[in-house]
């Protein structure tokens, strides 16, 4: 059975139309996996944003459309697509909302690196600072436990050497002397 072809045509009409279905079915595959794909993306903006306490770590800080679409891996005007149009705005949502009370932008971002930064040379100089205290100190008592190292062998040989005299009394009776004040 053959099927009439147009005049013209290479391919019948049943043909032409299975294409046709088959192409739309991978075009609706294609726009759900780029939403899929940015959705993914959204979630693992907001993760980094967290761990990176409210900054975004990329692209010098600033998030936008095109930034999404970069890192997606898809054309930047494809949220603006009659297809993607409502996938856009929504994704236009998310990226106002996300930006309220967040740094966003170079320029914030810079300033507030800056600040974190000097916030934390501060406390890496007071640890310093710290460190020198302690080193210091431990200096100083290091230097005391020799002194009384030696205090306490010089206390050793004068006991030595009176235990020596005792010894060369020779067994003679030592008699302590109260006081008469008792």
């Amino acid at each position: 059975m053959t099927t009439p072809l147009s005049k013209g045509a290479k391919r019948s009409d049943s043909t032409r139309a299975l294409i046709q279905e088959r192409a739309l079915e991978r075009g609706a595959q294609r726009t759900e996996d780029v939403q899929q794909r940015v959705r993914m993306l959204m979630a693992d903006i907001e993760d980094e944003m967290a761990r990176n306490e409210g900054i975004y770590p990329h692209n010098g800080g600033a998030l936008s459309g095109a930034e999404i679409a970069r890192r997606a891996g898809i054309h930047p005007t494809t949220l603006f697509s009659p297809k993607q149009r409502d996938f856009g705005s929504e994704v236009k949502q998310w990226l106002e909302r996300i930006k309220e009370g967040k740094v966003v932008g170079r320029g914030p971002v810079r300033r507030e690196l800056a600040d974190r930064i000097a916030d934390w040379k501060a406390l890496y100089d007071g640890l310093a600072q710290s460190h020198r205290d302690t080193e210091l100190e431990l200096q100083q008592t290091e230097a005391d436990l020799e002194k009384a190292r030696g205090e306490i062998k010089t206390l050793q040989a004068t006991v030595d050497r009176l235990t020596e005299q005792l010894a060369a009394l020779g067994g003679e009776k030592v008699v302590s002397l109260r006081n008469k004040g008792k």
